[in-house]
């Protein structure tokens, strides 16, 4: 079956009036997450269409009419009810209200359960109807009703109708309860035996010999030996979602407690005693067909392994910034852990330190800065236009003959472009030897958008493992796993004046100390991959939050990820094959292999966006590694490695070609941006006129600050372009 899942995905959010989250693959079944908004839809087995729009039918029936605390509502009015019944009733009521509503839907639900009951997915080909359990017969009258002739008596049709006419999820509930009362009672009844006769003598016999006896321990016992594997197994069934996943592993975990402590019943010690005498959950509210369906349509599901396409869900705007700690977090936090640590900030060397290097901070940006000006007012002299204003130019009214240009004219200048900047600073455990580096670039980088006006923000990214991080929402199934990231945001034009100096000077302290001022600043393991799903969701909101007409994408990372991971198991995934994915608008295949170099890549093909990276290397033979882990093969590579080695050494920088960024710049292990004015190491104090030696070392030092006032010059000049 070809299903083009983009049109499916568009049916989805028509039908349920929303835009809902639709993701496909490999999951076991569909399902609908009422709390996070999430459709899923498998890749089946070749069924057709009218069962996958069913199926799609059917999930959105629960988007428009299931509400998101279902499940807390089941909990409270019915107490220890298996979901299989709420999940059979509800199904009746969501999927007659779907078909009200969509008048073209009740063919398709016809066809697709003809199909399905052709192919036995509930398990009854071989069984009687008429002595399934009536959970069972509930089950197919409101499925297959119209198929398969389904019995009820006189007070089953009675149920019947009431979950027909059931409106609200309220009604539902009260269905439920109703079917626990009634299937209770029925249990309650004497059962007729096979032999009238015989039973009854044997009924009387024994009632007369044997008087009614108090509960005692091997009563429990022979109470628990009934159906104890059939109620564990059919609470293990499972209902579309996570939340009714609970509620089964709720009520299994019921059953076992009432099996286990039977003997305790009568205890009234404490509280678990109480809670061990729960009433025993009958087999009957457990249904075998609604079980069946499930392992049927997981069994039709294409499994990652043939498929060779792992399906995976971008992370949703809400869960992003759930787990994006805000400055005011991080904040809080440091003042928490100086007090405690009894941290003192305001030390002389620590002050003095500061100021110098907010003052040598402001030279070198001010490089930065004049570049920058420069390139936006040559965009804007170069797309001026001229326009006459119809008043006449008397100096050149004796043209007149020559020439029609006789009005003044004015020259407008083309208006430029807005900017904006987001960083996202790598505090890896690898980056420990050149985070100090990194933090001063980006306060430069910080204060160059701060002088010109540009709107930015710093986040810092790592693991989560060794932070005790609390979360309110996870990802849903199949979503990208970000509760074991740690982003943070520390720094951005939107903090008060008092909150921006606090956040640089913190910054500062952390890069001039290596201290970590809370846990926020400690480093971890390098997630890059999993935060790269989440940017284009932070960077399209920042655009449209400041009407960012060009937006810089800044990394300041060592590049290498761990892999992306889900909220699914992919036991069965093979490693090595492809994820796919709706990242920025559009759906794309990534590869294990060389994932970050695609996320890049989609980023880069954003409206407007430029990817600009930092690699700060440890030491020289890393240069080296780096630049060849960035030259493919081919038979001059060699060549190629030591000519850009030596384009390195000669700038001290290099601006390399790498996937998805526009520009890549592996700057030197000691990079060290300035444009001060010269001033000799050590005073001469003979008269240099008549001392060569002290010419020699003048010359000398000169010279190689002006071989660095020239790199600096070069490597600024190529930033500004790329931010301009």
């Amino acid at each position: 079956m070809t299903i083009n899942f983009e049109n499916q995905s568009t049916l989805a959010k028509l039908l349920a009036k929303e835009n809902i989250t639709v993701t496909t693959g490999n999951m076991k079944t569909a399902y609908f997450d009422v709390k996070n908004r999430t459709l899923g839809l498998p890749n089946w087995k070749n069924r057709g269409k009218d069962v996958y729009d069913m199926l799609t039918g059917h999930e959105v029936g629960h988007a428009l009419y299931t509400p998101a605390d279902a499940t807390e509502r089941l909990k409270e009015r019915c107490g220890s009810i298996p979901f299989d019944v709420c999940n059979i009733v509800e199904d009746i009521r969501i999927e007659r209200l779907i078909q009200k509503t969509y008048p073209g839907l009740p063919r398709v639900f016809k066809s697709a359960y003809d199909k399905l009951v052709e192919d036995d997915f509930f398990g009854i080909k071989n069984e009687d109807v008429h002595s399934l359990k009536f959970l069972d017969r509930l089950n197919l009258r409101g499925k297959i009703g119209s198929i398969v002739d389904v019995p009820l008596d006189a007070d089953e049709e009675v149920i019947y109708q009431k979950c027909l006419s059931a409106e609200s999820f309220d009604d539902v509930l009260d269905v439920c309860n109703d079917i626990k009362e009634f299937i209770n009672s029925k249990k309650e009844e004497p059962q007729p035996q096979p032999d009238q006769g015989q039973d009854e003598s044997s009924g009387e016999e024994e009632e007369d010999e044997t008087p009614p006896q108090p509960d005692t321990e091997s009563d429990g016992d022979e109470g628990n030996e009934s159906d104890d594997g059939e109620e564990a197994e059919a609470a293990d069934s499972t209902d579309d979602g996570d939340d009714d996943e609970d509620i089964d592993s709720d009520a299994s975990q019921n059953v076992t407690s009432d099996n286990e402590d039977s003997d305790n019943s009568d205890s009234e010690n404490d509280g678990e005693a109480s809670a061990s005498s729960a009433p025993e959950i009958p087999e009957e509210l457990f249904s075998d067909t609604l079980e069946n369906f499930e392992k049927s349509v997981s069994d039709e599901v294409e499994t990652p392994k043939k498929l060779g396409v792992m399906s995976m869900l971008a992370p949703r705007k809400d869960y992003i910034y759930d787990q994006i700690t805000d400055y005011k977090t991080l904040s809080a936090s440091r003042k928490k852990r100086i007090v405690r640590d009894n941290i003192n900030l305001s030390e002389d060397h620590i002050t003095q330190a500061y100021k110098e290097f907010k003052k040598t901070t402001n030279t070198k940006v001010g490089v930065l800065v004049r570049e920058f000006e420069q390139r936006k007012a040559a965009f804007q002299y170069s797309r001026a236009t001229q326009a006459r204003t119809g008043k006449l130019d008397v100096n050149k009214l004796h043209n007149y003959k020559l020439t029609d240009e006789l009005f003044l004219s004015q020259t407008k200048l083309a208006d430029a472009k807005s900017h904006g900047m987001v960083f996202l600073v790598d505090y890896s455990g690898s980056m420990s030897s050149v985070l100090p580096d990194v933090l001063k670039q980006t306060l430069n980088l910080v204060t160059f958008c701060k002088k010109v006006g540009i709107p930015f923000v710093v986040y810092s990214f790592t693991s989560a493992f060794r932070h005790k991080k609390t979360s309110k929402m996870t990802a849903t199934i199949n979503e990208v796993y970000l509760n074991d990231t740690l982003i943070v945001e520390h720094i951005s034009s939107e903090l008060s004046k008092a909150d921006y100096e606090e956040a640089f000077f913190h910054l500062w302290v952390r890069a001039y100390g290596r201290m970590n001022l809370s846990s926020y600043d400690e480093l971890g393991g390098t997630p890059l991959d999993s935060v790269l799903t989440a940017m284009p969701t932070v960077i399209q909101d920042f655009i449209n939050r400041h009407r960012v007409q060009k937006l810089n994408f800044v990394t300041l990372t060592d590049g290498d990820s761990s892999y992306v991971s889900t909220s699914h198991d992919h036991s069965d995934y093979v490693a090595g094959r492809k994820y796919q994915v709706k990242l920025a608008g559009k759906v794309h295949q990534l590869s294990q292999n060389d994932c970050t170099g695609q996320l890049m890549e989609i980023i880069r093909g954003m409206p407007e966006v430029t990817t600009i990276g930092f690699y700060l290397p440890g030491h020289k033979q890393d240069i080296k590694r780096r630049i060849e882990r960035n030259v493919s093969y081919s038979p001059d590579r060699r060549t190629t490695v030591n000519k850009l080695r030596k384009e390195h050494t000669k700038a001290g920088f290099l601006n390399m070609e790498k996937r998805g960024y526009d520009a890549y710049y592996l700057l030197d292990s000691n990079v060290s941006i300035n444009d001060s004015d010269f001033v000799m190491a050590k005073p001469i104090e003979v008269d240099i006129s008549k001392d060569k030696r002290s010419q020699t070392r003048l010359a000398k030092e000169f010279g190689k600050h002006h071989s660095a006032a020239r790199k600096n010059r070069v490597l600024l000049t190529n930033i500004a372009t790329q931010i301009a």
